[in-house]
């Protein structure tokens, strides 16, 4: 994203005189940024390290013991990640469907911070997003928010509120008769968008693209693992076929984890 912000600043660099980087404003990034390395390092990591073992515990207890992988919500949302990893084999390659999600995306947060647009593109080659406003998430939501998934939970909401979703319904499809239930194409298409924005990430992450590096690459990728795996836990509690497995006993797990993680620790090290 370039904003009018970073524009100013690299205008700035750009003239400004060997020696002169004791400046305030050269100074408060140096720290931030370094702040920002200590909080990846001392608080998100061992988040991360918690969090993906938790999701792994979680999956692992729905497979065994509650025939997860048999469930309707399960095998419509690998469908659609099926479906997504066929397409991109097959060289299928949305670029300007992600760019305008990714670009819309700075967008919209910079709104909701406050901020004023005054100028906006998206194109093949790339796109951007000027801005007065300028912070941590805005400059990584599109990697933390999955735009188009939440635009189909947007849509299927809407129509649940005049539609039955779990009641399947009969479509006339020229001679046959077929029996469609919308919460499929739900499920489905929540894996579709959500393999996709979890690939163009990773693509995005490993092209080391400069919104990470405004933010401290380490930090960022750190954070975009953290709400990641957040909102994998999300739509697992979503999908789960046991109504007992809920929230609080996801917390119970990621805590006795996290307890486990750091007795270890802290015998191995006293």
């Amino acid at each position: 994203m370039s904003t009018a912000n970073v524009q100013r600043h690299r205008h700035e660099a750009r003239n400004r005189p060997a020696g002169i980087n004791n400046r305030q404003d050269v100074q408060r990034n140096h720290y931030l940024l370094l702040t920002k390395r200590w909080i990846g390092g001392a608080v998100l990591a061992p988040a991360c390290l918690v969090t993906a073992v938790t999701l792994i515990m979680m999956l692992w207890r729905a497979v065994t013991r509650m025939d997860f992988l048999k469930s309707e919500e399960f095998i419509f949302f690998s469908f659609g990640g099926v479906v997504w990893a066929l397409a991109y084999l097959a060289g299928v390659r949305p670029v300007m469907a992600y760019v305008f999600g990714h670009e819309f995306s700075h967008l919209v947060t910079a709104r909701l911070f406050g901020g004023r647009i005054f100028d906006w593109k998206v194109s093949a080659e790339g796109g951007y997003v000027e801005t007065d406003k300028s912070n941590t998430l805005i400059t990584l939501a599109p990697y933390l928010i999955p735009f188009y998934t939440l635009i189909i939970l947007l849509v299927f909401g809407i129509v649940g509120l005049a539609l039955d979703m779990q009641q399947a319904h009969d479509v006339q499809l020229m001679k046959w008769t077929v029996h469609l239930k919308p919460q499929r194409f739900l499920y489905a298409l929540v894996g579709l968008t959500w393999c996709f924005h979890a690939t163009y990430t990773v693509k995005t992450v490993i092209a080391e693209q400069g919104d990470l590096k405004r933010n401290g690459e380490f930090f960022s990728m750190m954070l975009i693992f953290l709400i990641n795996a957040f909102l994998l836990i999300a739509l697992f509690l979503a999908s789960s076929p046991a109504p007992g497995l809920g929230f609080m006993e996801v917390a119970r797990c990621w805590w006795s984890v996290a307890s486990g993680i750091t007795g270890w620790l802290w015998h191995l090290v006293f």
